[in-house]
């Protein structure tokens, strides 16, 4: 049986674990170590932020992942829109042993609907190549393509 809940400040240091995995898992990076450096800043500032939601899934005792969801306000591709607040799902991530068992379809789900809840109308992701089948099959669809130089 999994359980989902919102992650509080002490959960500080098992966010920043999970998250330490999955950059790791998505493979190095010229800009890695000064990502993982600023880690722990960043999830205490999410924690403690408004417009962001991290979930947790647990299987019993076990962590299995996370969802993060934030509510971005002045995003440079929104800035014409009569309405600039998008979700942006970011951050998800399920252990290994728990893939294929349905908590990232549930954590995204979750996210989905705290962003209904916020009033918040659409929401933008970006995938990992491995991943985006998993989104596919969420009803994402790609909406242009990112290029990435520098």
């Amino acid at each position: 049986m999994v359980d989902f809940r919102i992650a509080a400040p002490g959960d500080q240091g098992l966010v920043v674990e999970l998250m330490n995995e999955l950059i790791v898992e998505l493979g190095p990076s010229d800009e890695m170590e000064t990502i993982l450096g600023h880690l722990d800043q960043d999830i205490e500032t999410a924690l403690g932020a408004a417009t962001t939601r991290i979930i947790l899934a647990e299987v019993g005792a076990d962590v299995a992942g996370l969802g993060r969801a934030d509510i971005l306000s002045r995003d440079p591709i929104f800035r014409l829109r009569k309405n600039q607040r998008c979700g942006y799902v970011d951050q998800m991530y399920v252990r290994k042993r728990y893939r294929k068992t349905g908590i990232g379809k549930s954590l995204l789900t979750q996210c989905e609907d705290w962003f209904r809840d916020q009033g918040v109308g659409h929401c933008i992701l970006h995938a990992s190549l491995s991943a985006v089948g998993f989104y596919a099959r969420a009803d994402y669809v790609p909406n242009r393509e990112m290029f990435k130089k520098l």
